[in-house]
């Protein structure tokens, strides 16, 4: 396979893994008929990037809600959050509420059957409440120019954040799609994080320049992905002896919350 082609092949895994955008016409006639499962590990560089990607389309939509319709700060974020839901599926979300369900059972294994289990509880109902006051809360006090890299930071530190779970944890089951993704392939991880150093190094001067000359302000919402991933990591760890797919996304979930809390500060 060319470099270009297993370039369009990465790039349709990671769009279609966490955005509902059609993806098919990035491949090739050939790549199509591949029957075999696509590289999902292999994509990883490319994660983060998807993940400033949805990060910016919410964005968007906000700061055009806020600044050009003039709607009030807390229905335009709620609609951008619907927006941002409308083009992930609502992916990370689902895996938080599983994960938080799980907390009813006793046993790692019923735990694990739980969060196989399609339907929601009580515990994954107050889990996506919380998470979404919480986003909507951070946003709704931030200046509408301040929404677009407020998402893009989020979205990309909570990708790469997740990238890290299953570096530090072995899968909890020895199938499902999160199994893909051990042992965790060198070169695409670096990548992806080399891409989210230079990202965030750039998004530091957008953001102290613009909205926050404060250090302790600036610092504060990049020192959540590694409060996150310690938590995250301990509870999968405690609870299920490894990671899911479930584990990741709530990862997820938890890393933009805490971000966009922590960037609230900055008002």
């Amino acid at each position: 396979m060319s470099v270009l082609n297993q370039l369009r092949q990465d790039l349709a895994c990671a769009l279609s893994l966490f955005t509902r955008l059609p993806v098919f016409w990035l491949l090739t006639r050939a790549q199509r008929a591949d029957k075999r499962p696509w590289p999902l590990a292999r994509s990883l560089w490319l994660w983060p990037f998807v993940g400033a990607f949805t990060g910016l389309a919410g964005g968007i939509v906000g700061w055009f809600l806020e600044a050009i319709m003039h709607i009030a700060p807390w229905p335009a974020v709620t609609l951008t959050l619907a927006a941002q839901v409308a083009l992930t599926g609502g992916f990370h979300d689902d895996g938080l509420a599983d994960m938080a369900d799980s907390y009813g059972a006793r046993t790692r294994e019923h735990k694990l059957d739980i969060m196989r289990d399609s339907h929601i509880g009580s515990y994954g109902v107050l889990a996506l409440c919380l998470s979404v006051l919480t986003k909507a809360g951070a946003l709704s006090v931030l200046p509408a120019t301040a929404l677009i890299p407020a998402l893009m930071c989020s979205g990309l530190l909570a990708r790469a954040t997740l990238i890290w779970v299953p570096v530090v944890l072995s899968p909890a089951r020895n199938n499902g799609l999160a199994r893909l993704l051990s042992p965790v392939p060198l070169i695409p991880f670096l990548f992806a994080q080399a891409f989210s150093v230079m990202s965030i190094a750039c998004w530091v001067y957008w953001w102290n320049a613009a909205y926050s000359p404060v250090f302790s302000a600036l610092i504060l919402p990049l020192l959540m992905p590694f409060f996150s991933l310690g938590i995250m990591a301990m509870t999968a760890y405690k609870n299920f002896g490894g990671y899911t797919g479930d584990v990741l996304g709530a990862t997820a979930t938890i890393t933009e919350c805490l971000v966009l809390a922590a960037l609230s500060a900055s008002k």
